[in-house]
Parts: C-alpha cells; sequence; structure tokens
C-alpha cells in the first residue's frame, strides 16, 4: 500500500499547529549519508505503489521503448541543503519561496552502455526522479519528483584515479520529496549483468 505522504498545507494566521515530534535519550533513530541510487522515469508514468517492490521490478525490466520503464542508477551521491531565497516584507518578517533542490551524482561504472547513457542525458530532458539513501530511505513518493539530469565525463589525469559520469538532478519546490522505507534497499532491480 502506497504511502501517506500528507501535503504541507501552510497556515494563514497566526495560530501555527505546531507539528509532532520525537525525541529519545535511549534510543534515537538515525539515518546515515550517501545516495547509492537514482531511479529515472518519464512524467506522465507514476506509481501506484512506492513501497511495492514487484512494481519496481517490473518496471525496471522493460523494454527499452516502453515509455513507462524506469533507470536503476547506482550512483555516489549527495543532496545539500535546498536553496530559497529570502524575501523581506513589512514589519521584518520574511517570507521564503520556492527552493532550489540539487541531488550530486557520480557514477563510477563507466561502461560504453553506460557512456551512451551519459550522452542521452546531455538532451536535459524532464523527467521523474526518485532517489534512495545506503542506509534504504526512498525519496520521491509515488510520483517522484520532476527536474532535469544533467550528466557528463570527467577524466582525471592520474592514471590511478577512475574516470566518471558526473552530474545533478535539479528540481524547484517549496518543499522537500516525501520519504518512505525504500523495499528496494540492498537489492538490484535488474538481474546482475543485465541492462537496466
Amino acid at each position: 500500500m502506497a504511502t501517506e505522504c500528507v501535503a504541507i498545507t501552510c497556515s494563514t494566521g497566526c495560530e501555527n499547529e505546531l507539528p509532532e515530534v520525537a525525541f529519545s535519550i535511549c534510543a534515537p533513530v538515525t539515518n546515515f549519508g550517501q545516495i547509492a541510487k537514482v531511479y529515472i522515469g518519464n512524467d506522465g508514468y507514476p506509481l501506484t505503489d512506492e513501497t511495492d517492490l514487484t512494481e519496481w521490478q517490473t518496471r525496471a525490466n522493460l523494454p527499452s521503448n516502453d515509455p513507462s520503464r524506469i533507470l536503476e542508477l547506482s550512483v555516489i551521491g549527495d543532496k545539500p541543503l535546498a536553496a530559497g531565497t529570502k524575501i523581506p516584507l513589512s514589519r521584518g518578517r520574511t517570507i521564503t519561496g520556492t527552493k532550489d533542490h540539487v541531488v550530486n551524482v557520480k557514477i563510477d561504472e563507466t561502461n560504453d552502455t553506460n557512456y551512451e547513457m551519459m550522452r542521452a542525458f546531455e538532451c536535459g530532458n524532464t523527467v521523474r526522479v526518485w532517489y534512495e539513501t545506503f542506509g534504504g530511505k526512498l525519496y520521491g513518493g509515488t510520483t517522484g519528483v520532476l527536474g532535469s539530469v544533467t550528466l557528463g565525463e570527467v577524466i582525471p589525469e592520474g592514471t590511478d584515479a577512475l574516470t566518471v559520469f558526473q552530474g545533478t538532478v535539479e528540481w524547484k519546490s517549496k518543499f522537500s520529496p516525501c520519504r518512505t522505507d525504500s523495499p528496494m534497499a540492498g537489492i538490484n532491480l535488474v538481474d546482475e549483468g543485465g541492462v537496466s
């Protein structure tokens, strides 16, 4: 069953309903970093249930000419704090507008298939993107985030360093995307040796 990602509604008055919080001295819940996977699909093809492993596997294993196919990219990535412009108002008040979100990615498997994928994303198409942390958190809900993927090749000077495909996933939103536990944590959607 799809997670219930509740849309954030900003208050219109001075009496804000404060959100729930959870802290524990004895058993704090934490999450480790590093984005390990990025999933890319075409706009107009949302998931029915982002927690359903079978749906993800089915979509990842569709033929390349099926527009509802989802790509699975193994990456090393991070997401810095989204940058938002603070707009000053009268009486010392401020509001923050839409924020610029960026996921930085690096792909170290630079085989010929992935090289052609990198070249295809140089078109700058708008796509739906989900991202997953090494610790198993999946971001994007059923629809993913609508953004652009930019990739390029970085060839190092030294012979003891890897060539990588490096780039960004970028989108604009006032809010951070929905988050849930990933059904894909620790597994690949496409069989090893296969083409995702």
